[in-house]
């Protein structure tokens, strides 16, 4: 997958900058194209308008215009209506010569005449106190279409032998409707994804039918700020509603409007885009391939391998009795097949040895436990003697009945586990024997109630006690107290001897400590080394004898077993042999 990604990445760095690269080519090349684009739809433009405007120079000065300058009023009316009608005939031909549609008014001062194309319009001099001559006024004019707004341009034209202080002795206005410019836009857009419109600062924007007003004016709004770096023509690229656009723009010569063209780069780069996105899904389509191809080679090749590792380990661990489950047929099924035929002669062979190893430690176990047994039963004996000598029968039948339950205990050796609660009587009996023989002997047990249903090996703590009463008795004067606590702990359990005996220096403590783990020691550590060897056989290597002194001046030795120790009885004996019922 590594080698995958890796040989990807490159492909994509080179496609992107490729890419970016032409875009920004293209981006270029359309920017310059549509600025020239504009720039002839502009001369089209203003063409048509000078054509319009020279027009009115032609009408100004034919014969039938002048002579209607020169009418007076004692003419015959026929003859005003003859030469008006020739002017009429004759501004109707000129309109009707242009493409555009359009309007030539003539209007005479001096006469109060007036001959125009548009008949609903009414022509006087209040009509022409505002003329404007020097460039296109744009306004709502009158006409036989209705109200509409149009381009309005004056010419004035004084008689220099009858003119008197300046005043104008006759008008000729040419005039033509927005929906001209609005014709010319919509062929403009045909075959292109632009949004041209005219627009002039204070007007509203002429726009084509399909372009939507309300984003024609926005678009204005945006315009206004890129105009302000040049007023001529420019080209350039904006964001507008999170959407990038290239504008172009020109400003007429003749109208003096500006003609500006949106273009939405999505649109314009729609097939680079496509061309992209057929790149990444190509791309994605060999990832996925190549994602199915290395699963394919973990399952068939890298899943039976780990398997096999696996399989391995557990068997240095001594899990005989794991098995690979088969998969695919192929060269790996052949191995694996084989390897749990091998694991399966491995397990019965280890079974059988382990059986034979397993009866060998548990006489070793017996022989343990059987070195403790006889170690106070002479001086019993002696007790009972004496007992005897001074008819002391009473005390002799209690004596002998603590004894008796003592022995039939120790001597079950063919049940090697028992509960606290049983361990814990033989405790009791024991004490009794020896507070018999000695009643400054006091003891004292402190067990979680919870802990009596605890499983442990027959004769785990008595010989703590034992120990506590042979070698911390003797020396002590005055009372003599032991304590037997239990308490559970996070990991486990842990059940305490304490007595406020003679102790021991801290050299024949540390000594005693490092006897714990000797294969043969003294008589005085004899019955806690067998006791912390037991430890080790029944409930693994975590757990262990612990001696130290006491805050009430003796020994405290304690037994601290670890749940989920590693027994050397092996996995089997620690189900026959489990920490508590």
């Amino acid at each position: 997958m590594i080698v995958i990604v890796l040989m990807l990445i490159p492909i994509i760095v080179m496609y992107n900058s490729s890419n970016k690269t032409s875009t920004d080519v293209v981006e270029q090349e359309l920017l310059q194209m549509n600025l020239n684009r504009i720039q002839f739809f502009v001369d089209q433009m203003d063409v048509e308008a000078d054509r319009l405007w020279r027009s009115a120079f032609v009408i100004a000065a034919d014969p039938d215009t002048l002579q209607m300058q020169l009418k007076i009023s004692s003419e015959p009316d026929y003859s005003k209506l003859a030469s008006m009608r020739l002017l009429q005939q004759k501004i109707a031909m000129q309109s009707n010569s242009f493409e555009w549609v359009n309007d030539f008014t003539v209007y005479s001062p001096l006469s109060d005449i007036a001959v125009s194309t548009n008949l609903k319009q009414i022509y006087d001099a209040e009509y022409f106190k505002n003329a404007i001559q020097e460039r296109w006024d744009y306004r709502v004019i009158v006409s036989d279409r209705g109200p509409e707004k149009a381009f309005v341009r004056d010419l004035i034209t004084p008689f220099e032998s009858l003119s008197t202080m300046g005043d104008p002795n006759l008008y000729v206005e040419v005039a033509f409707t927005s929906n001209n410019l609005v014709k010319m836009l919509e062929r403009f857009m045909q075959g292109t994804v632009g949004q041209p419109f005219l627009y002039q600062p204070g007007f509203e924007p002429i726009i084509p039918r399909e372009l939507d007003p309300e984003l024609a004016k926005a678009m204005a709004k945006q315009f206004d700020i890129i105009r302000a770096q040049n007023r001529v023509k420019g080209s350039t690229k904006i964001t507008f509603k999170d959407e990038p656009y290239l504008v172009n723009y020109v400003i007429s010569d003749s109208i003096g409007w500006y003609i500006v063209d949106f273009q939405p780069m999505k649109k314009v780069l729609a097939p680079i885009d496509h061309s992209k996105r057929m790149f990444y899904a190509s791309g994605l389509l060999l990832l996925l391939l190549g994602i199915a191809s290395s699963a394919l080679l973990y399952r068939n090749v890298q899943k039976p391998i780990n398997d096999l590792i696996r399989a391995v380990k557990s068997l240095r661990r001594g899990a005989y009795d794991y098995r690979i489950k088969l998969g695919p047929s192929n060269e790996f099924h052949y191995l694996i097949e084989q390897f749990n035929l091998m694991s399966e002669d491995i397990q019965t062979l280890i079974d059988k040895v382990y059986v034979e190893q397993l009866h060998a430690k548990e006489s070793s176990l017996k022989h343990l436990q059987a070195q403790i047994n006889p170690h106070f039963l002479y001086n019993n004996f002696a007790y009972i003697q004496s007992m005897a000598q001074l008819e002391r029968t009473k005390v002799i039948v209690a004596f002998t009945q603590h004894l008796s339950q003592y022995y039939r205990y120790t001597t079950r050796t063919e049940q090697q586990l028992t509960s606290l609660a049983e361990e814990m009587e033989l405790i009791r009996n024991y004490l009794e024997i020896h507070r018999m023989q000695s009643e400054r002997l006091h003891f004292h047990e402190y067990i979680e109630a919870g802990m009596m249903s605890i499983l442990m090996p027959r004769l785990l703590l008595q010989p703590l006690v034992e120990n506590a009463i042979v070698h911390g008795m003797e020396g002590k004067i005055g009372k003599f107290e032991i304590i037997i606590s239990g308490s559970r702990t996070e990991d486990g359990w842990e059940l305490t001897v304490e007595d406020n005996g003679v102790g021991m220096q801290k050299e024949d403590l540390e000594l005693l400590r490092r006897s714990l783990s000797l294969q043969a020691s003294s008589d005085r550590s004899l019955g806690m080394r067998n006791v912390h060897q037991r430890i080790k056989h029944y409930f693994g290597q975590s757990s262990e004898l612990q001696v130290e002194h006491s805050y009430l001046g003796g020994l405290r030795v304690a037994l601290v077993i670890k749940d989920g120790g590693d027994s050397d009885v092996g996995s089997s004996d620690r189900r026959r042999y489990p920490l508590s019922s």
